[in-house]
């Protein structure tokens, strides 16, 4: 495949989501504004046709050397500043990445954002085991809301919100995922107001968030939030739509990101499994070594199959979404799924066998005899 992958950014920035650091939350607000116009040394910029620019958005924290993340394509007067940062201490390895990025005019007053995504756990439905934060939070109008609250406080108003079905559309739908995880996706769009040292703004925030429901928890995320802001009456939001979807994602990049990804999750894996290591010598008189094996197995599969679905785009994302939800509980119950071909509804049983029947009366047998072959019985198979 050629290294131009043309893929909207938005496939690498993100699926799984430990909230911001206050001193994080304080420096993004503070960037913010009549910036004056900064361009970092290195930043690639090629002409595009009259009047526009490719410029390159850079990655110069998570490897050991800068790397291109990809292009955007913008005025060709404009300049940029920011690119991808990381957080290493974050447990929810989907928010370890955070692209945080600006294109500007040159006189400052108009610009368009790509600002770092959440993943996160609705409140009130959260597992122990999960560790993706919780938030009260179950709404796109909701979580936009709050993003303009913590940027803007009081200074801001919110003057409409709508509903974005065209941006849903354009994702694969899959009510019922693997496991049977329900899922579903929710896009918007507020437009807000603002005064900045004495002028009055308007600010455009599109985002687009996945919810997953397993077993009552859900799990919500949205990849990023692309932000356009122009002093009042000058909005124009049809050139936001056209930066938006300029976005194109450098293969190499993805890849990498994948990597660092993996690394992460054997860690936090490791982590969890002396955390319940613990948590059973509480309760219980001895540990099941095989569980805790299998359930690192789970995620180190889970995960190697997480930056191939970035590679082919954030359309595909929700299945693994509703596999890590799925194998996460599988690992916290100590079960494995199975399929039953005739009702196609999933079957639990124990991970201590690895052969499960449907026997004529409707009921299921679980063994660990590779020899064991009831009448009349259909044996299962795994949900991979």
């Amino acid at each position: 495949m050629h290294i131009y992958h043309r893929l909207p950014i938005s496939a690498a920035t993100a699926l799984v989501f430990v909230a911001l650091s206050a001193p994080a939350a304080a420096a993004s607000a503070a960037s913010f504004g009549v910036a004056s116009p900064v361009d970092p040394q290195g930043a690639k910029r090629e002409a595009a046709g009259k009047g526009w620019q490719d410029v390159t958005i850079m990655d110069k924290q998570g490897f050991n050397q800068a790397v291109e993340v990809g292009t955007v394509r913008i005025p060709e007067d404009w300049v940029t500043r920011g690119g991808v940062t990381w957080d290493r201490n974050s447990q929810c390895v989907g928010n370890m990445m955070r692209m945080s990025w600006q294109a500007t005019s040159p006189d400052g007053l108009q610009g368009f954002e790509i600002r770092p995504g959440y993943n996160w756990q609705v409140q009130g439905t959260e597992i122990q085991f999960n560790p993706c934060a919780p938030m009260p939070i179950n709404s796109v109008r909701g979580y936009l809301a709050m993003v303009v609250n913590q940027r803007y406080g009081n200074r801001a108003r919110i003057l409409q919100y709508r509903d974005r079905p065209d941006l849903v559309k354009e994702i694969p739908q899959n009510t019922s995922g693997l496991g049977g995880a329900r899922a579903h996706y929710e896009a918007g769009q507020m437009l807000i107001a603002y005064s900045q040292d004495g002028r009055e703004f308007r600010e455009s925030l599109i985002t687009t968030i996945s919810f997953s429901e397993m077993q009552g928890n859900v799990v919500a995320g949205t990849p990023n939030i692309y932000a356009q802001h122009a002093p009042d009456g000058q909005l124009d939001f049809a050139l936001g739509e056209r930066l938006r979807n300029s976005m194109r994602a450098k293969k190499q990049w993805v890849e990498m990101w994948g990597q660092a990804t993996r690394a992460a999750s054997d860690r936090i894996a490791r982590e969890q499994s002396m955390g319940i290591t613990r948590w059973h010598n509480d309760r219980m008189t001895q540990i099941n070594l095989q569980g805790a094996n299998d359930r690192a197995q789970i995620r180190q599969k889970t995960l190697s199959e997480v930056s191939q679905i970035y590679s082919n785009t954030w359309k595909s994302t929700q299945e693994t979404d509703d596999r890590i939800h799925r194998r996460t509980l599988e690992g916290i119950g100590e079960y494995n799924t199975y399929k039953d071909p005739a009702s196609n509804t999933p079957v639990r049983a124990s991970i201590q066998n690895d052969y499960v029947w449907r026997v004529g009366d409707g009921s299921y047998i679980s063994t660990d005899n590779p020899n064991y072959t009831p009448s009349n019985g259909v044996q299962l198979e795994r949900v991979p």
